[in-house]
């Protein structure tokens, strides 16, 4: 579970960021929404993954297709993004995600029914500044354990979430990787994706206006 773990950060780190250019106002938001369901069903793929730019879809990925597909506007723009290479992280990310759920099923004995674990991460710009950030997975509905990167540290809220914990912080260096994705490397990207796209943006009519999006969804 270590490499699994390692694996995850590493996934999000690759992303890097380029140098961007300054961006004003806000709030801007870059936020990442999985869904991983035990039993599939037409139209449910077992995982799925949808990108966000403020609240407009940015690109979405599921097992079905096994593609990072990007949406309109971002769809027309070329070399915003490398799409086969961000679908074969949505695939390792999709593997690490339902090993994770698998993990829980085996600590709650849950063999019947359908069962659903959930996360979302991102963070949110403001006036060129991180104004906000987020990571958090439920299990069928209920929270499960979230990042607060002022401890910095994973914080249960389930009985299962108590063994995640302690994968997920078995060395220090997976904690400290996890705060800088959601302090730095995360703003740096928005900032990245909002200067890259605005002059397509400008040129086709097309605004990306400040989000209503909250930082600290329940």
């Amino acid at each position: 579970m270590d490499t699994i773990v390692s694996a995850l950060l590493s996934l999000l780190l690759l992303l890097g960021p380029a140098v961007p250019q300054e961006t004003q106002g806000g709030p801007y938001s870059l936020s990442f929404f999985y869904t991983g369901l035990s039993r599939p069903s037409d139209g449910f793929p077992s995982f799925q993954a949808t990108a966000y730019l403020n609240d407009q879809d940015f690109f979405h990925y599921d097992s079905e297709t096994g593609k990072a597909i990007p949406r309109y506007p971002w769809s027309q723009m070329e070399g915003i993004e490398d799409w086969e290479k961000e679908s074969k992280l949505q695939k390792a990310r999709e593997d690490i995600f339902m090993v994770t759920l698998k993990d829980i099923m085996e600590y709650y004995k849950d063999k019947e029914g359908s069962h659903t674990f959930q996360g979302m991460f991102g963070c949110e710009l403001q006036n060129n500044k991180n104004s906000g950030a987020f990571w958090r997975y439920a299990y069928d509905g209920r929270n499960f354990i979230e990042f607060n990167k002022e401890i910095p540290a994973w914080v249960p809220q389930d009985p299962a979430a108590l063994n995640t914990k302690k994968k997920w912080e078995a060395e220090e260096v997976y904690v400290q990787r996890a705060k800088a994705y959601l302090e730095e490397e995360c703003p740096v990207m928005l900032q990245r994706y909002l200067e890259y796209g605005k002059t397509y943006l400008d040129r086709q009519g097309i605004h990306l206006l400040p989000t209503s999006y909250s930082s600290a969804p329940h």
